[in-house]
C-alpha cells in the first residue's frame, strides 16, 4: 500500500506540467488570434512568445518526471 501512495505523488507532478503545457499551447494560439476583424483583436507577440517557452520548459519537465515516475 505503500508502495502505491508513492507512486501516486510522483505522477501528480506529471500532470500538473502536462496540464500546464496543454493550457500554455492554447493561451498561445489566443494570444494571435484575430477574430477576422469581428473584434479589436490585436496580435501579441510576446505574450506568445512567453507561452510558447513556458509550454516547451513544461513538456520537458512532463517527460522528465514520467520517466521518472516509472
Amino acid at each position: 500500500m505503500y508502495k502505491l501512495t508513492k507512486k501516486r505523488g510522483q505522477n501528480t507532478m506529471s500532470t500538473f506540467f502536462a496540464m500546464i503545457t496543454i493550457l500554455s499551447a492554447i493561451m498561445a494560439v489566443g494570444s494571435i488570434e484575430d477574430c477576422g476583424g469581428s473584434c479589436l483583436g490585436q496580435e501579441n507577440w510576446i505574450l506568445f512568445g512567453f507561452c510558447l517557452t513556458s509550454m516547451i520548459i513544461c513538456g520537458i519537465i512532463t517527460l522528465l518526471t514520467q520517466k521518472e515516475g516509472q
